[in-house]
């Protein structure tokens, strides 16, 4: 294992949550916050899927700040894992293929309709690594009702060039110092796509968090009180931008 893998699975943590389970056009979804609230957004996890404590933590912490917040199970259950502890590649590629991208895109696409169906005026998308791929397909603007409003991508994974160019929404992206799928060079690019992009470039950044690897802000180790910080200083990036544009 080498700092910033993207298969590095998260820490145990004891961390319950106190959201609720429910299910959405078949799709299991962990839902915390007012359901009567204006603003939602859709966290898109990671390969480790909702089930994730840290990541449900950051789930509760953004529904406490008014949003109605909800984590769908695109996964059904099968969440990664690897059979090798010497190598957590290893079956990464058969489950991307029992996961396409595409399907997952059709679905979160879903949950947004599902929002605005229960009155949510503004939809903010998550995506964390594999879900930032997800997530940032939401941004392009070409799905009507169903697209959101505005995006935060946690050390995202596969996201390109021309995934960047193309958003039309809102968009934070918040990188870690090492990480090997998103290195920082490739998340500066995305800054100064960003930066000069004629839509969205006053309204969107990204952050290079120095020091930290790929996944901090879900797969840390809560008994690490730097870890802690460092994820913490990221969740209240996410708070801040949702809390501007999701109003």
């Amino acid at each position: 294992m080498a700092p910033g893998d993207c298969c590095v699975p998260p820490p145990p943590s004891a961390y319950e949550g106190n959201g609720v389970h429910e299910n959405w056009d078949g799709v299991d979804v962990y839902a915390s916050g007012s359901s009567t609230s204006s603003s939602a957004i859709v966290f898109i996890c990671d390969i480790y899927g909702y089930e994730v404590p840290q990541a449900r933590n950051l789930a509760d912490k953004l529904g406490a700040t008014g949003h109605y917040v909800i984590v769908p199970d695109f996964f059904d259950k099968d969440f990664f894992y690897s059979p090798n502890p010497e190598n957590l590649y290893e079956g990464l590629p058969e489950w991307l293929g029992r996961h396409p991208q595409p399907q997952a895109i059709e679905r979160a696409s879903k949950m947004i309709d599902i929002l605005r169906t229960k009155g949510v005026k503004k939809v903010g998308v998550m995506g964390n690594c594999w879900g930032a791929k997800i997530a940032i397909s939401l941004l392009f603007g070409d799905k009507g009702d169903k697209g959101a409003d505005a995006g935060v991508m946690n050390h995202p994974s596969f996201l390109t060039h021309d995934d960047v160019k193309a958003v039309k929404v809102p968009l934070a992206i918040l990188a870690a110092g090492i990480d090997f799928i998103t290195p920082p060079e490739m998340a500066r690019e995305f800054a100064e796509i960003l930066a000069n992009h004629p839509e969205v470039g006053d309204r969107s950044f990204v952050k290079v968090f120095e020091g930290v690897e790929h996944g901090w802000t879900t797969r840390y180790d809560t008994g690490d009180q730097t870890a802690c910080q460092r994820a913490e200083e990221a969740h209240q990036d996410a708070i801040s931008f949702f809390g501007k544009y999701l109003q």
